[in-house]
């Protein structure tokens, strides 16, 4: 067999090579028994009849076609292993061309990328401090007093925080904006929602004011979201919030609790561990995008397109399960398809990057995993499934503990890279985080990349 392997990038290997005329004579037999389990051949059952009648029945040309399928893969594998080479994603066919005594293929192979460890010991990352301050227990309180304020119309002009009661109406060259007609809506002055500008021109109105200006119409009109219109507000009232007095008679009827000094430091510790909580996924996310922040590479495109496309396909699959087509989740978000593929590209970037830091970690702390390892985690995991014995059935019947072993892995390294750095406050002072694994390594080591045999073949369009 002729072969040869030429380097097109750093992790891109081009493989030549030749298929014989006799392997695809072999690979003719199951292309054959294939194709007749699909057709009805008098005479003979599904799957039976000789080559020849099925070559008579569907064309020689396609019986050879899926032959040179179904050789190309084996012998494409056959060089791979002879090469020590590992694809990281499906090899990609460049070209088949027909030579005599077989045929002659191209096949892009792209590798999985290494790198150089970088550098995960003795660091200090600095963190938003946790601790509480009173200004952001007071805007706490604040925000649980406006849960249980009123409103009441004032006669003086509305300011920011005030709501008023207005009603709206759009026009576009004189004629009225279909659906754009709105009334008695109470509106918070300054809150920035619903029409793009209509803050400042509520500001300093008192009851009774029109006014009208230009603008888009909101994402909320489809296609025509964007479209300048020219708005009419009438202003019926202004009213201001009026909150309850904090006391401790308020925090017994309202609270569960007595007073108010049981309330704010309740408050507080439930603040401090949410900020703990931020703080340590900051930290876990920081101690990691730092090392990726040191890694120079050149990212082979096919392994950023295959791990993107991975990506849109489980978006895509989690909005048909919500029941929500992909129009109108651009039309409610704003974004566009191009920004979609955008953001996914990036996503996968940053995955990949991940991995490989990961990776390059395992590899210089010599981190193992044991069968027993594999075993206990998919436990967990079947625990967690409400169906435990059909989970663990469903998961080795898809080949899955390599790509378990492999999560394991990296879980360990970063739990090496946590231990490895310090947190520090902006100032440079240490900061005890002390907590349970931070919920963003579920989402670190996701491994949605996984390396396996050559199956099949991409080919390109």
């Amino acid at each position: 067999m002729t072969t040869s392997i030429t380097e097109t990038g750093p992790f891109e290997r081009l493989v030549k090579f030749h298929i014989a005329e006799d392997a695809i004579s072999e690979a003719k037999k199951t292309a054959a028994r294939r194709l007749a389990e699909g057709i009805k051949i008098p005479g003979f059952r599904p799957g039976k009849a000789p080559i020849q009648i099925i070559e008579a029945t569907v064309g020689a040309d396609r019986v050879r076609k899926e032959a040179i399928d179904e050789a190309l893969p084996k012998v494409l594998t056959e060089i791979l292993r002879e090469e020590e080479l590992q694809p990281a994603v499906t090899p990609r066919l460049e070209s088949l061309d027909e030579k005599d005594g077989g045929v002659e293929a191209e096949v892009r192979v792209t590798l999985w990328p290494t790198i150089e460890t970088p550098e995960y010991k003795d660091r200090k990352i600095e963190v938003t401090n946790p601790e509480v301050t009173d200004e952001e227990l007071d805007q706490q309180i604040q925000r649980m007093l406006q849960q249980f304020g009123t409103v009441e119309e004032v006669e003086r002009p509305a300011g920011e925080g005030d709501f008023v009661s207005i009603d709206i109406s759009a026009t576009k060259d004189g004629e009225p904006v279909e659906d754009a007609t709105v009334s008695d809506l109470l509106y918070e002055v300054g809150s920035g929602m619903f029409l793009e500008g209509i803050d400042e021109h509520l500001t300093g109105v008192e009851a009774g004011a029109v006014v009208e200006f230009t603008g888009p119409l909101p994402s909320g009109f489809g296609e025509r979201a964007g479209e300048e219109v020219l708005f009419k507000v009438t202003v019926n009232e202004v009213k201001e919030r009026v909150l309850p007095e904090l006391d401790d008679d308020w925090v017994d009827d309202n609270t569960e609790y007595e007073t108010v000094e049981e309330l704010r430091e309740a408050l507080r510790s439930q603040l401090g561990d949410m900020k703990l909580q931020a703080a340590a996924r900051e930290f876990s996310e920081k101690a990691l995008s730092t090392l990726r922040d040191q890694v120079e590479i050149e990212l082979p495109e096919g392994l950023v397109e295959a791990e993107a496309d991975e990506i849109v396909h489980n978006f895509l699959h989690r909005l048909e399960d919500a029941e929500i087509s992909l129009e109108d989740y651009f039309r409610a978000t704003g974004t566009t398809p191009e920004a979609l593929v955008a953001d996914a590209r990036e996503q996968a970037r940053v995955s990949i990057l991940n991995r490989l830091v990961l990776e390059a970690v395992v590899e210089a702390e010599e981190i193992e995993v044991t069968e027993d390892d594999i075993a206990s985690a998919l436990q967990a995991l079947a625990a967690r499934s409400g169906d435990p014995v059909r989970y663990i059935q469903a998961f080795k019947q898809a080949g899955q503990e390599l790509a378990l072993a492999g999560d394991i892995l990296r879980n360990r390294a970063l739990d090496v890279i946590l231990a490895n750095a310090s947190p520090v406050d902006e100032d440079g002072n240490p900061l005890d985080l002390t907590i349970e694994a931070p919920e963003v390594v579920g989402e670190v080591v996701s491994d949605e990349v996984v390396e396996g045999e050559v199956v099949a073949l991409e080919e390109e369009e």
